[in-house]
């Protein structure tokens, strides 16, 4: 069953909002671990659907449909950043001796 448009439409905005913030962000040293990186993007996704699930419309069940679809779409546009975040921590890493 395909979620209402007004559902779409605010995960549209959602995933916008979201690219930019991802975006905007700026890898600078010091910097921090990759695992604390996931727990900041996590954070944000959290935040993105406390933010967002106000703005859904229809019954529990469509709500909540709209959510997961939100969740889903959240995680997968944060994995180019995490990506290109690993990439920049590959210099700082030090050969186990």
């Amino acid at each position: 069953m395909a979620l209402l448009q007004s559902n779409q439409d605010v995960i549209s905005t959602a995933l916008q909002e979201f690219s930019k913030l991802l975006n905007q962000q700026v890898f600078t040293e010091p910097v921090i671990s990759e695992e604390d990186m996931v727990t900041i993007v996590d954070d944000w996704i959290k935040f993105y659907l406390s933010h967002f699930s106000t703005k859904m419309s229809g019954d529990q069940q469509e709500q909540e449909r709209a959510l997961e679809k939100l969740q889903e779409e959240l995680r997968t546009s944060s994995n180019p950043f995490l990506e290109k975040y690993r990439a920049f921590l590959k210099p700082f890493e030090f050969p186990c001796l």
